[in-house]
């Protein structure tokens, strides 16, 4: 059975920077629930605390239901962003005290759900986005301090050429002495809210008729949150360059697999940086850490 009960936030966002069919699956998990709001106090007269309390039950109860019945999981982030549709079609709803059975009054209450929605799409759109934005603090990953493996950081930051362009780091630099093979683990101490950088593999070996392929997986806490691979072969090479969400982990671990004979590193990361969490992100992650001791 798959569940979530630690609420990752209030998933209503910007369009901006997301996948279309995501953000299209997040709008409607909200959009979808506001004619309960409107239709059902209209046909049952009720305040809104004791709509709001029924309706979480009802969705609670059908979110327990489709993870019993394997067609889906229970996912906290559901019921909130459903039981607010829903709230935004009871706020609409009272907001219209007359003629709320004719057609002029239904019109208007469509038209006051729709400003309620954009108004709170714009709001919780704009927490999220700054939630996400992380604080102005930039810190390098071979700063942090490694909790289990080991590896090897260029100290000279040497240059190097890949993809035929000639690439200097400013910030750090994988060592191309660390092996083909190499797992590490850093501790985060939930302070960081991404974690950013670049990997390619040098032109040298693609000239050295290498032939294989590089790995790379990054896991916060555990779980896998991004992983990418490069081809050695000089038509497939190519400059990667990745930004993925930490939200908060306390470890992070990096694998690096090259499936070469050669026993040294293929793939190269540079210029590794971690954005530290701002204030909202330590109030939330705080509290998902009192969550996470109660289940």
């Amino acid at each position: 059975m798959r569940y979530s009960l630690i609420p990752e936030g209030i998933p209503l966002h910007y369009p901006m920077g997301r996948d279309f069919q995501n953000w299209v699956f997040e709008l409607g998990n909200f959009v979808a629930f506001i004619p309960f709001g409107i239709v059902i106090p209209l046909l049952f007269r009720s305040s809104f605390i004791r709509f709001i309390i029924l309706f979480i039950l009802f969705i609670t109860f059908l979110e327990t239901l489709q993870m019993h019945s394997h067609l889906g999981s229970f996912d906290i982030d559901d019921i909130i962003i459903n039981t607010l549709g829903a709230a935004v079609g009871f706020c609409a709803q009272r907001l219209v005290p007359r003629d709320r059975d004719k057609f002029k009054g239904i019109c208007k209450i469509i038209l006051t759900a729709i400003i309620l929605s954009i108004g709170v799409t714009a709001i919780v759109g704009g927490i999220n986005n700054y939630l996400e934005k992380g604080g102005d603090e930039v810190v390098a990953l071979n700063e942090l301090t490694l909790k289990d493996g080991s590896v090897l950081w260029d100290e000279s930051i040497s240059s190097f050429t890949a993809v035929e362009t000639k690439f200097e780091p400013q910030i750090n630099m994988y060592s191309r002495e660390n092996t083909r093979t190499n797992e590490f683990t850093y501790l985060l101490n939930s302070k960081y809210t991404k974690i950013s950088g670049y990997i390619a593999i040098p032109d040298d070996l693609i000239n050295s008729a290498s032939k294989g392929n590089s790995n790379i997986i990054f896991s916060a806490d555990g779980t896998e949150i991004y992983s990418l691979g490069l081809s050695a072969k000089s038509s497939e090479n190519s400059l990667l360059s990745f930004e993925t969400p930490l939200n908060g982990a306390n470890e992070l671990t990096i694998k690096i697999i090259n499936d070469v004979p050669n026993p040294i590193t293929n793939a190269v990361m540079w210029d590794i940086t971690l954005t530290e969490v701002n204030t909202g992100q330590k109030i939330i992650n705080s509290i998902k850490e009192k969550l996470r001791s109660l289940f």
